[in-house]
């Protein structure tokens, strides 16, 4: 019986360039030390932030009692949990400003920027030792229409969402300080302030 000879069907080359991309990508990720902020550690499934801040321990503190104030620690209540009796105080100090864009040819605006910058503290609750300063900026765009109602819900929903925005922001500077794997007690303060 003769030989039957098993021939490979080609590839395509597209398959092979993109499998070889695939390969390529994975391996440069890897030697650069990328790493997911929130990844275990593949050896004990311990967290690969080592004497950093659990967001849980932080409770949220803001200095005066306005609806800017209120809606940026509801957002960071919702974002943080409302934590009591907590290792570390965030002190949040928020001020909103309005900028007019799209003026029409009556003069009136039809569309503004919200902004909203915060700055804050991550404190030892006990201490009171300040362990983290910064700063943040966010802006929420809105039409005002011509009638006052529409006005004023469009302005309150920019609220909302600038403050929303603003606490997604000040979780991302304090998810950083916690990846950095900083010891808390012996640490001086880390400052960045950048928008």
């Amino acid at each position: 019986m003769p030989k039957k000879t098993i021939i490979p069907k080609k590839i395509p080359i597209n398959a092979f360039r993109h499998l070889a991309c695939g390969l390529g990508s994975a391996l440069m990720l890897s030697a650069c030390g990328f790493e997911p902020m929130h990844a275990t550690n593949a050896l004990n499934g311990a967290s690969a932030v080592k004497g950093g801040v659990v967001f849980r321990e932080i409770s949220v503190v803001t200095s005066k009692n306005d609806k800017e104030d209120f809606l940026l620690k509801q957002a960071l209540r919702d974002r943080l949990g409302d934590n009591s009796n907590t290792r570390y105080t965030l002190r949040v100090v928020p001020t909103t400003s309005r900028r007019n864009l799209g003026i029409g040819a009556d003069d009136v605006a039809s569309r503004y920027d919200l902004i909203m910058t915060a700055r804050f503290e991550l404190l030892d609750a006990k201490t009171g030792d300040v362990l983290m300063k910064d700063k943040i900026r966010a802006i929420s765009t809105f039409g005002a229409p011509r009638d006052p109602y529409g006005t004023a819900s469009a302005q309150n929903n920019a609220d909302r969402q600038v403050a929303a925005e603003a606490a997604d922001r000040i979780i991302v500077r304090l998810a950083r300080y916690q990846k950095r794997g900083l010891d808390l007690s012996k640490q001086p303060i880390m400052t960045t302030d950048t928008p």
